[in-house]
């Protein structure tokens, strides 16, 4: 008897990269908020959105959903939302 094993994960997603300088304020920033498509990310970011309105100014907001909760959004989608924004806050759900 022999056996097949598939293995389900997509492999290592790991891209050198260099972190952004952190803002000194997000007082009329743009903040990019990333919904990784889990159930309910969609309400918890929306609360953090109000927050963030409320607590630091921030002049508005541009939100994303990912495609799949299990797979890195596409290049294509965050190097867009790095054009139009100047912070990004990603969240989770469930």
């Amino acid at each position: 008897m022999s056996f097949t094993i598939f293995d389900p994960t997509d492999g290592p997603a790991v891209k050198a990269f260099a972190p952004a300088a952190r803002l000194a304020s997000l007082a009329g920033k743009v903040i990019g908020i990333i919904d990784n498509s889990k159930p309910k990310s969609d309400l918890f970011l929306r609360e953090v959105q109000e927050l963030l309105r409320s607590e630091t100014g921030a002049a508005g907001f541009v939100v994303i959903r990912k495609p799949s909760a299990s797979r890195p959004a596409p290049d294509e989608q965050l190097e867009d939302l790095a054009r139009r924004v100047d912070a990004v806050v990603a969240g989770i759900g469930d």
